[in-house]
Parts: C-alpha cells; sequence; structure tokens
C-alpha cells in the first residue's frame, strides 16, 4: 500500500512512521528533512503523477499564531494536492479541543462541537473541509479525535505542566476535582492503522480519565523526584494572585485563565472504538506516564 504521510516528524508521527512502514511503502511530506518537501502553510504540494492508497495527515499546530494556517488552510492545500488522484483513504488527526472545554464527562462524536480555543476552531472547521471533499470523491475517511497525548517529545501545554511539576512550580486548588481525558501516542497511532479502511469519527483516550492532580503526580514520578505538590485553598490561590503574580509558580499556576481552564471537566468516551474494535485495549496513560505500566514498551519509546 502507498502512504502519504504529513507530520512524520511531530510526537505523533514518530509513533506513526514506524507502523505505517510496516509492509508499506511511506511517503513524508512537510516542511524539511522529508521525502517531498513542501510548507503547507504557503503551498499547494505537486504530488505528480503518483495516487496514494491512504493519506494521513497529521501535521498540526496548537499554536494560536499558526493554528488556523496550518490546521485549516494547511489542509485545504494538501486536497488540492490531492485532488488530481484523491486517495482510495484519508485518516485525519483533528483534537479533543473541537468541543467545549467544560462539556462535561463521557462526551461522545455526537457530541456537538464549540471550540473555545483557536486550536480546536481551526480542526472542527478542516474536519468539516475533509467530510465535503472526501464526500465528493468517494474517499472513506477517518477522524481521529484524540485526547492529550504523551509519549516521547511530548510538547504543548502539557510539556509546560510537565516542567512546572518537575520544577516545583505546580500548585493545586484544594477541592478542584475537575476531569481530563488522557492517551498514549502509541494508541493514536495503532487507532490509525486499524481504522482507516473502517471510516467514521472516533474520540481516542484510554476511557479512563484524571484528575489534574493525579497527572502531576505522575509527571512527578515519571521525572523520578516524587516533589510533593503544593495545595492551596482556593480563596488563598486567589490572594496569592493578586498580590505575587510577578512571581513565575504564581503565575504559571494561578492566573485566572489557568485556574479557568484546570477547573472544567471534559473527558472522552471511547465506547465508539471499543465497539468497532472489540479487541480495542490501550494503556493505561496515567500508569504509563509515572512509569508504572509493566506492559508499555519504555525502551523503544
Amino acid at each position: 500500500m502507498k502512504i502519504l504521510l504529513t507530520g512524520a516528524t511531530g510526537m505523533l508521527g514518530g509513533y506513526l512512521l514506524p507502523i505505517l512502514k510496516d509492509g508499506n511503502e511511506v511517503t513524508t511530506i512537510q516542511r524539511h528533512g522529508a521525502d517531498i518537501i513542501c510548507d503547507l502553510t504557503a503551498d499547494i504540494p505537486d504530488f505528480g503523477e503518483d495516487r496514494y492508497d491512504l493519506v494521513v495527515h497529521a501535521a498540526g499546530s496548537t499554536d494560536d499564531d499558526s493554528a488556523f494556517s496550518l490546521n485549516l488552510e494547511g489542509t485545504r492545500r494538501l486536497l488540492q494536492g490531492l485532488e488530481k488522484n484523491p486517495p482510495e483513504a484519508l485518516v485525519y488527526l483533528s483534537s479533543w479541543e473541537v468541543y467545549s472545554p467544560d462539556s462535561g464527562e463521557n462526551v461522545n462524536e455526537d457530541h456537538q462541537t464549540w471550540a473555545a480555543t483557536k486550536t480546536g476552531q481551526s480542526k472542527a472547521r478542516a474536519e468539516q473541509l475533509v467530510k465535503e471533499w472526501c464526500d465528493q470523491r468517494n474517499v472513506t475517511l477517518t477522524i481521529l479525535r484524540p485526547a492529550r497525548m504523551f509519549g516521547k517529545g511530548v510538547h504543548g501545554e502539557m510539556k509546560r505542566l510537565f516542567n512546572d511539576v518537575v520544577n516545583g512550580r505546580y500548585i493545586h486548588v484544594r477541592g478542584n476535582e475537575a476531569r481530563l481525558s488522557l492517551v498514549c501516542a502509541i494508541d493514536v497511532a495503532e487507532a490509525v492503522k486499524r481504522l482507516h479502511s473502517i471510516g467514521g469519527t472516533y474520540n481516542i483516550s484510554d476511557g479512563k480519565g484524571a484528575t489534574w492532580i493525579a497527572l502531576a503526580e505522575a509527571m512527578s514520578a515519571n521525572s523520578g523526584a516524587m516533589k510533593r505538590q503544593t495545595f492551596l485553598p482556593e480563596q488563598w490561590a486567589r490572594t496569592a494572585w493578586r498580590l505575587a503574580s510577578w512571581i513565575p509558580a504564581v503565575r504559571a499556576s494561578l492566573s485566572p485563565e489557568v485556574l479557568a481552564h484546570r477547573s472544567k471537566t471534559l473527558t472522552l468516551s471511547d465506547s465508539r472504538i471499543r465497539e468497532t474494535l472489540t479487541d480495542w485495549n490501550p494503556y493505561p496513560a496515567i500508569e504509563v506516564i509515572s512509569r508504572q505500566c509493566g506492559s508499555y514498551p519504555y525502551s523503544q519509546h
């Protein structure tokens, strides 16, 4: 099978590439260091007469400054490049951020998308774009909405949280039991491999969910430091922000934006993928992060 992969050097791409290469011919496309050099934020790729059986579009950005130019317009340019010879199947890597950040527990794929971030808004609009394109060309489309992903090369929000935990800057507001969904990047890559020929829209998580403090403690264990986390009553936290917002630890953990973000619950239902793949058994992300999962291939990743 001939496969085109975008975002091969990203965190998820590092897991996707070896899985897709197994028995297949994989062509990578990105700004540099790829088989096809193309900046999707500016250029329409030229694939010549090549036709791919499968396109896996994993390139994306969580940076507000580039979210729309890559997630939406980059997707549009990729589809324009594929116009001459559409693939049989396309997988689009979307995001949990297409949902409202306070959507609650066990949000399924039929839940209304209402993105609050530029990443989520651009991903939601790109989903609609690829749906229309694939429907018009009879291309099997699979949309994956991964929860917050972990793996080698983790970046963005979770990397910043990890750094805060390791450096003793994380402060948890006592009584905050907000929950979030997690998933290992290796499981998202496995989902791509197994779902691409089936089609449909799927949330991808480990099906468990976790509190912010459980995640922070797992990150602390991962670092080998096992730092004791700092707890503050909500009123004290707000007072600390008013009096000491210039201190890095306070600014990172107690700003009104951070407090609001970490007090909203959004967990994803993974019932659809479990119904589709009856043997689906993802790694428990908290155990993987804390390095307590005996079956996870740490030596390889």
